[in-house]
């Protein structure tokens, strides 16, 4: 099994994500990272890219000294990145009630 510490599963019936969340903490600094099944194609596809961030993100944590508000801003960017595309990004229907 695999270690899933800092990481959390959402599927929630009522809402339209569903996937994994990965939280970190150091020095009172938090680091916070959706990953979306429809993202990604798949829940183990959204799991494995969530895995890959954490141990990435920890290994960064473990081998340097550097400050964890630099290297969690530094993958937050890496987010903004990986995010649809402005304008292509799925939008929930609003429906107008009749005046």
């Amino acid at each position: 099994m695999t270690n899933m510490r800092n990481i959390t599963r959402f599927t929630y019936e009522f809402t339209s994500f569903q996937g994994w969340r990965v939280t970190l903490c150091r020095n009172q600094v938090h680091f916070t990272r959706y990953f979306s099944d429809k993202q990604y194609g798949s829940e183990q596809a959204s799991l494995e890219a969530a895995l890959s961030v954490r141990n990435r993100i920890l290994e960064e944590l473990h081998s340097s000294s550097a400050d964890p508000e630099q290297i969690f801003a530094r993958y937050r960017a890496e987010e903004q990145l990986t995010r649809y595309p402005r304008g292509l990004r799925p939008r929930k229907l609003v429906f107008s009630t009749p005046a």
